[in-house]
């Protein structure tokens, strides 16, 4: 273990005993000396010493940047359980900056009085290590990001001379200020645009090594070069094998891909002997049961063993860290900070069906400085999906300028949906980032990066992949589903990524087809040992298997049992059987329920009054107690809910074109969309009062491009409809003329919808 060396220049008396190993850190005790002779006992689960909010720091902190683009850290800030874990995962650590503000009760103890003030050189790293926070979110605060003067009038001379250009990102800056200065380091270049050291050492512009290392690495990628159709984990894989010795920096250098990626790949994650031993003896004291997930064997162990960290268990279970860390059971806080959540939700607490989500976003306006991670924890939920509600996304004042400018430049035009105004802000700022659009539409991240407009390869990756697709082709007639299995068919370790970019479709689409679905022989052989113990009966469908599977093996996951019966994973997940709640949760949708008794109609009855009487409730908790899915729920117009200027907008779109006397729904959508183009089927849907999907499955909403269009015309051409023949009929017989036609394609020339087409014996392969 490496031993500590780094000490900040303060007086003996008040010096801060930082020259103890990780290990000694990371004991029971993990005796922190602040003044000489006076230990302060933070015991193993209290989350640290707070008080840093306070702190001020002389030096930028985070690594150091030495020529040759190598980075050299201190001794805290490397630890080799997990590199971007400084607690070296031998504890819990808190992940938000909140976390790191001094409590009221802890502003008369010696350590929040005056910590930072003893000792000025205190690094980001060290000060996450003593308070059980991580470097990088106590890298952001104002104490730790402070330069000299001197440093500070050499840093703004540098943004006189490249001052940001209208419309620029962050990152397109850093990279304008890489090329006028050379020799510019990614943390001078943060320091300057106002973000991260870490964003901005990832960019292809400042991922850089000395002369000496290119050559050693232009000989490694000669000695074992990329194969044609290998992804980039893959091909990092295989110089792991070749160079043991090789990092995953090097790596990801060699490849031209993250560090953070290629080092969760299991050919980087290595433990030392001692320490394989020790997780060795864990796993055989608990072992896995006969079809126990990874996510529940990472629970028992975490029962068994209760000071096991995530990234230990994630070794233990071959899964990756960030899955385990997210789990319940691995979601620990101190007995302080639950005091202090348990205030905050006594003050706030949740309203008679309200929504996990809505409590999360009251609890935010009764406490602005609640961070997610903090809301999630008190909510039960999880912290990425309360970080992206609206009243968690903030944003600083002069980024919001930045933003509202972008969008008063490129407006939202009357019936435009969020998504085509993504890609009209991305057309006119091509450098404007997937983050920056969603915040500008009022839509998440995720759903925009997705889009094409926003999808972008470097050239080299682009050749790469041009390349496989010269070597094989999309055939005839052939959809890009089929292309792209008989591309993984071709190139066995192409990514589901990659060929979604070869073929132009979604990811997740590609990723769920069978062909990309793999598991290790190890999972395998544990997945065809369930099937043997829980066959499919004569007659069984694949969800009535799948509900089978989960009976007889509780801990079965939706993503094991959709490999086994060979379903979609989001499709076995939203089953009754795999939609498990807590007791506490499990109590309040009985009391809505019982608050709210059925009287006899529908489901969807039933929902509508469960939504009136309770307007916070959610789809997903109104699905769980009708024992229905959620998608059926969040569709209807009772759980239909736009702000106050969506509503606006839809309002004058509908002025603009009014429904005609005696015209259908259907025929007013289509109506709606000549007239506006751009708007969605959800849109349009909410509109004219109908279903979302019901809208989106009509010819005039099922937009494809040219080149596809003309595919599906001579599809048409070649198979025509008889006279006399239905639309599935006729779906039958492309498919009969055309084996390798999708539904969905089949759907868009009939004129139907894809769900009825996939239905259909002839479309359902196996």
């Amino acid at each position: 273990m490496t031993e500590l060396t780094r000490v900040p220049v303060v007086p003996a008396e008040t010096a801060f005993n930082l020259t103890r190993t990780t290990d000694e850190y990371n004991n029971a005790d993990r005796t922190i000396h602040l003044v000489e002779g006076q230990p302060l006992e933070t015991g193993p689960q209290r989350g640290g010493l707070h008080g840093l909010g306070n702190l001020e720091a002389s030096a930028v902190a985070g690594p150091t940047e030495v020529p040759g683009g190598r980075e050299e850290h201190s001794a805290m800030s490397e630890v080799p359980a997990e590199p971007s874990d400084p607690t070296g995962g031998g504890r819990k650590r808190r992940t938000t900056e909140k976390d790191a503000d001094p409590r009221p009760s802890r502003r008369q103890t010696l350590y929040a009085q005056r910590p930072l003030a003893l000792a000025p050189d205190l690094s980001a790293a060290n000060a996450g290590i003593i308070v059980g926070a991580s470097t990088g979110d106590l890298v952001n605060r104002a104490a730790f990001r402070t330069v000299s003067a001197q440093d500070q009038a050499r840093l703004d001379e540098i943004a006189r001379q490249t001052p940001r250009q209208s419309r620029q990102s962050k990152g397109a800056w850093a990279d304008a200020l890489k090329a006028a200065h050379p020799n510019l380091s990614a943390a001078d270049a943060a320091v300057i645009v106002g973000v991260v050291k870490r964003v901005i050492a990832r960019r292809a512009a400042y991922r850089t090594v000395s002369a000496q290392d290119r050559a050693r690495l232009d000989e490694i990628k000669a000695a074992t070069p990329q194969l044609p159709g290998q992804s980039k984990g893959a091909w990092a894989d295989a110089l792991k094998a070749a160079h043991p010795d090789l990092s995953a920096a090097d790596a990801a250098i060699t490849v031209g891909s993250f560090k953070d990626d290629i080092a969760r790949r299991t050919a980087f994650r290595t433990v030392s002997a001692q320490d394989q031993a020790r997780l060795d003896e864990i796993a055989a004291v608990t072992p896995r049961l006969p079809g126990q997930s990874k996510g529940a064997w990472a629970d028992a162990l975490k029962a068994a063993h209760p000071d096991l960290s995530a990234a230990d268990a994630a070794i233990i279970v071959n899964a990756v860290k960030q899955d385990i860390a997210k789990r319940t059971a691995f979601q620990t806080v101190s007995a302080q900070d639950h005091a202090r959540l348990d205030e905050i939700a006594r003050q706030t607490p949740q309203l008679q069906g309200q929504s996990k989500g809505a409590w999360a976003d009251a609890l935010k306006a009764a406490h602005p400085d609640l961070s997610a991670a903090d809301a999630a924890a008190i909510v039960g939920a999880v912290k990425r999906v309360i970080a992206r509600r609206a009243a968690f996304q903030t944003v600083s004042a002069q980024d919001q300028a930045r933003l509202d400018e972008i969008a008063r430049q490129t407006p939202r035009l009357p019936g435009q949906s969020k998504g085509a105004w993504a890609d009209a802000l991305k057309a006119a700022h091509p450098d404007l980032s997937a983050a920056d659009a969603a915040i500008i539409v009022g839509s998440v991240k995720h759903n925009i990066v997705k889009r094409a407009a926003f999808r972008t390869v470097s050239a080299q990756d682009q050749a790469r992949l041009d390349e496989i697709a010269r070597q094989t082709p999309r055939q005839s007639r052939q959809s890009k589903g089929a292309w792209a299995d008989a591309l993984k068919a071709a190139h066995p370790d192409l990514s589901a990524a990659d060929a979604a970019t070869i073929v132009g479709a979604a990811k997740d689409e590609i990723a769920r087809r069978a062909a990309f679905r793999t598991v290790s022989a190890q999972d395998q052989a544990r997945l065809d040992e369930l099937a043997r113990q829980t066959p499919q009966l004569p007659g069984q469908s694949n969800a009535a298997w799948a509900d089978a599977l989960k009976a007889a093996h509780p801990d079965l996951s939706a993503a094991d049992a959709a490999v086994i019966v060979g379903a979609i994973k989001q499709d076995i997940a939203k089953r009754a059987a795999f939609r498990t709640v807590s007791a506490q949760d499990q109590a309040r949708l009985d009391e809505i329920a019982a608050a709210t008794a059925r009287q006899g109609g529908s489901n969807a009855a039933w929902a509508d009054a469960l939504k009136a009487a309770h307007p916070d409730l959610s789809a997903a908790d109104a699905a769980t107690i009708l024992g229905t899915f959620r998608d059926d729920i969040a569709r209807r117009a009772a759980f239909r809910t736009v702000s106050a200027q969506d509503q606006a907008r839809l309002d004058e779109i509908k002025a603009a074109t009014p429904q005609l006397p005696g015209q259908s729904k259907g025929a007013w959508a289509d109506a709606l969309k000549a007239a506006h183009p751009d708007l969605s089927a959800a849109d349009a849907a909410i509109v004219v009062g109908a279903v979302r999907r019901d809208i989106a499955v009509r010819t005039a909403f099922q937009t494809v491009s040219a080149q596809d269009q003309a595919r599906l015309d001579e599809i048409a051409r070649q198979t025509p409809q008889l006279p006399g023949q239905s639309k599935g009929a006729w779906a039958d017989a492309l498919k009969a003329a055309h084996p390798d036609l999708s539904a969905a394609d089949a759907a868009i020339i009939v004129g139907a919808s894809k769900k009825r087409i996939a239905r259909r014996a002839a479309f359902k392969v196996i």
